[in-house]
Parts: structure tokens; C-alpha cells; sequence
């Protein structure tokens, strides 16, 4: 009994030890990132009437959105489940299990008329290395015609196929340069703001 519980504690310091370095490896990432949009930045987009669509479930990506749609005075749509989505371990295997399968989630179904803007961006947080399922479901209900789309997504520190994914999910869609988000501490603010605006400024 011992043994196995000297085991159990070994495994368990290594995890930690490992989880503290990967944490030290995102954290000198986003810095070295951060560093290169310190200097303010002007906005000179013009993407026509914009419609900014997204998911969030912590508001990391509700937050990108809302920024986005303030800069270039967008409308916003938020992807809503017909039933709440919850945080906790059952998240992670549902999600996994919707995702693998391509049974999504029903959403509300009050949508926008695409059909009115020039510009959809589509925001979603990582989830198993691509979109939340959620927004997987929203995009299955429509065919963009060549509507210019704009991915944008929000993480630890791993969009896996995110942007792949969103290309091939969104029908007949003139797919622009997305960009990804890490989720990161308020006093990067600044320059996650000078990030936006110099991506949206190559669009």
C-alpha cells in the first residue's frame, strides 16, 4: 500500500512540475509576443458593415469580440445554446464526444441576416484543439456565398486546427487572415488592443 501510494505522489509532483514549466513556457511566449505591439497603433480598416459573431463561455472571447466590434463599429451576435453550457470535468468529455462525432449542440436559433454585411468575423474559444461545438452548429446553418469571414480565436496557448476547421466549415466562404488570442493577464490590455488593431489593419 505503500508503495502505491509513494507511486501516486511521485506521478502526481511530476504532473506538477511539468504543469508549472509548460505555465513558465506559455508565460515567456506571451511576453516576448506582447513586446512586439508596445507602440500604439492606428486604426485605417475599412471592412464595410461588419458583423462580429462569437461564443463565449468565460468571456475571453467575448471580450476580443466586444473590442472588435467597438474599433469598427460592427454589430454583434452572440451564439447562444439552447441549453447552458456549464464549466467542469463532464464539459471536456461532452465536448469531446460532439466534436468527434458532429452531433453539436442546439443553438437559438434568432438568427442574423448574413446576407446585410460585407464582413463576418467568428469568434470562438479552443476547445480539443479546435471550435467550440457551438459555433461548429452556428456555421452548418449557412452557406456565406463569398462573404469575406475573419476567424479569430481565444486560448491557453494552442489554437490546434482551429482556423483549418473554420475554413472548411464555412461554406463557400472568401476566408481572410485570421488571428489567435492567448488568454493573458489585464496588464497586457495595451497591447493585446495594438494586436487587434494591426490585424485588423491587414485585412
Amino acid at each position: 500500500m505503500k508503495i502505491a501510494l509513494y507511486i501516486i505522489l511521485i506521478i502526481a509532483i511530476v504532473a506538477g512540475v511539468c504543469s508549472l514549466v509548460h505555465l513558465r513556457k506559455v508565460s515567456n511566449r506571451n511576453k516576448a509576443e506582447m513586446a512586439k505591439y508596445s507602440n500604439k497603433v492606428e486604426l485605417t480598416a475599412n471592412l464595410g458593415k461588419t458583423l462580429v459573431v462569437y461564443y463565449s463561455l468565460t468571456g475571453h472571447t467575448k471580450d476580443i469580440a466586444m473590442q472588435i466590434q467597438s474599433l469598427i463599429n460592427a454589430d454583434l451576435y452572440e451564439i447562444k445554446p439552447k441549453e447552458e453550457i456549464k464549466q467542469g470535468p463532464a464539459l471536456y468529455l461532452t465536448s469531446k464526444k460532439q466534436i468527434s462525432s458532429g452531433n453539436y449542440p442546439e443553438i437559438v436559433n434568432d438568427f442574423p441576416n448574413i446576407e446585410e454585411y460585407d464582413t463576418i468575423f467568428v469568434g470562438s474559444p479552443i476547445w480539443w484543439y479546435t471550435a467550440a461545438p457551438v459555433v461548429l452548429e452556428f456555421l452548418k446553418g449557412f452557406d456565406f456565398q463569398n462573404k469575406k469571414v475573419v476567424p479569430f480565436s481565444t486560448q491557453g496557448s494552442n489554437y490546434g486546427t482551429y482556423f483549418e476547421d473554420i475554413k472548411a466549415k464555412a461554406k463557400n466562404a472568401n476566408i481572410l487572415k485570421g488571428e489567435s488570442f492567448n488568454n493573458m493577464d489585464s496588464k497586457y490590455n495595451e497591447q493585446v488592443k495594438n494586436k487587434i488593431i494591426t490585424w485588423l489593419n491587414s485585412l
